[in-house]
C-alpha cells in the first residue's frame, strides 16, 4: 500500500537453535495461549532449518508453546523468535518508551501502526498528526491518517487528507482509491460521480490494483447493478486471492440477492469460507456472510452454527441484525435482501 517502508530496529541478540515442530499431538494438553504483535520490519517463522512463513511489523499472532527464545505459532506451523515480538497488551507501552526516548516521526509512525492494529483509531490519528508535524512532506502519513479518519466516520477530514496528497503530486492508485471510498460513503450523486472518476484514474495507473476493482464493485452493488458488482469482485479476487473483503462482498450478493438469478449457494459458501480463512474466523461480519451462504445452500445447521459464532464476536450494534437472521435459519429459511 501507499506507505513508507519501516527500517529495521537495531536489536542485538544471541541466537538460540530453532526448535523443530511444535506440540501438535491431539492427546497433549494445549499450552496457554499468547497473543503477540510483531515489532520487527519482517519476522521469519521457522521450523528447524526451514523457513515456513513471514510476518510483517504490526501483525498480531496467536502463539502457544514456548521453547527457549522461540514461540510456536500454530496457524503458521512455525516458530517466531522473541526479539521479533512483544505481548500485544504491552505493544503500545513498548513503543511509547521509544517515543519518549527519541520522539522522531518514525517513532510516532511505529506507535500509530500498533494502535491501528489494535483498533485504537483516535489515538492513532494523534500519532499520525504528530508524525506529519515533524515531517510535513510525508505523504504516506497523511494518506494513512485519511484512512484512519474514514474508519472514525470523519469523512470531511479524510477527504481533506487525500486531496492534499493528490494535490502534492502523488500518482499512486491507492490514494485515488482511498478518496473514492470516502466519496462513496458520502453517498451523494456528485460524490459518487467523483468517485468513479478517481477509480478510473486508479485503474489507469495500475489496471491490476485490486482495491480499485473492489471499490468499483461496491459502487455498482449500491446502485443495484449486481451483475457488474459480481464481475468486479471476481476480478479483485483473481488479482489478489488474499483480498478477504472482496471475497466476502461477492459471497454476500451470491447468498442474499433479492433476485434469484444472482444467487448461488454453493459458490457463496466457497467465497465466504475463503474470506473466513483469510481472517482466521475472527470477524463477525464475515462469519455472518458465511451463515447466510450456508442458509442459501439449504445447510441450515451450519448456518445456525456460524451465526452463533458471529454473535459471540459481534459488537453490540452488529448483534441485532445477526440475531434476526439467526431466527430465520432456525426456522429453515434463508435471508433475502429487499429488492432495490
Amino acid at each position: 500500500m501507499f506507505r513508507k517502508y519501516l527500517p529495521a530496529l537495531l536489536v542485538v541478540v544471541l541466537a538460540s537453535p530453532v526448535p523443530g515442530r511444535g506440540q501438535d499431538s491431539p492427546d497433549a494438553p494445549d499450552p496457554p495461549q499468547q497473543t503477540v504483535m510483531v515489532i520487527s520490519p519482517e519476522a521469519i517463522l521457522k521450523s528447524g532449518s526451514d523457513v515456513v512463513g513471514k510476518s510483517k511489523f504490526g501483525d498480531i499472532l496467536t502463539g502457544r508453546e514456548v521453547n527457549g527464545d522461540w514461540l510456536w505459532i500454530p496457524d503458521a506451523k512455525g516458530w517466531i523468535q522473541s526479539k521479533d515480538f512483544v505481548p500485544v497488551e504491552k505493544a503500545v507501552e513498548h513503543f511509547s518508551r521509544i517515543v519518549e526516548k527519541t520522539p522522531t516521526s518514525q517513532a510516532y509512525f511505529q506507535r500509530a501502526t500498533v494502535r491501528l492494529a489494535l483498533g485504537e483509531f483516535a489515538d492513532a490519528v494523534g500519532d499520525l498528526s504528530r508524525e506529519i508535524e515533524l515531517d510535513p512532506n510525508n505523504l504516506a502519513a497523511r494518506n494513512e491518517r485519511g484512512m484512519t479518519y474514514r474508519r472514525l466516520g470523519k469523512m470531511n477530514e479524510a477527504k481533506s487528507d487525500f486531496d492534499a496528497v493528490i494535490a502534492a503530486g502523488a500518482k499512486h492508485p491507492a490514494v485515488f482509491t482511498n478518496r473514492a471510498l470516502v466519496l462513496i460513503d458520502q453517498a451523494t450523486t456528485e460524490s459518487v460521480e467523483a468517485a468513479l472518476v478517481d477509480l478510473r484514474v486508479a485503474l489507469e495507473l495500475d489496471s491490476r490494483f485490486a482495491p480499485a476493482w473492489e471499490a468499483s464493485a461496491e459502487i455498482r452493488e449500491k446502485a443495484g447493478l449486481l451483475d457488474k458488482a459480481l464481475e468486479y469482485y471476481r476480478v479483485a479476487t483473481e488479482i489478489d486471492p488474499n483480498f478477504a473483503l472482496a471475497w466476502n462482498n461477492r459471497a454476500w450478493i451470491l447468498a442474499t440477492a433479492a433476485d434469484a438469478k444472482f444467487r448461488d449457494g454453493q459458490l457463496a459458501v466457497e467465497c465466504a469460507t475463503k474470506a473466513c480463512e483469510l481472517t482466521g474466523y475472527e470477524k463477525a461480519d464475515i462469519l455472518d456472510t458465511l451463515a447466510a451462504a450456508h442458509a442459501e445452500a439449504s445447510e441450515f445447521k451450519q448456518a445456525v452454527a456460524r451465526a452463533n459464532q458471529a454473535l459471540k464476536k459481534a459488537s453490540e450494534p452488529e448483534k441485532k441484525s445477526i440475531q434476526a437472521r439467526l431466527k430465520l435459519y432456525e426456522a429453515g429459511k434463508p435471508f433475502r435482501q429487499t429488492a432495490q
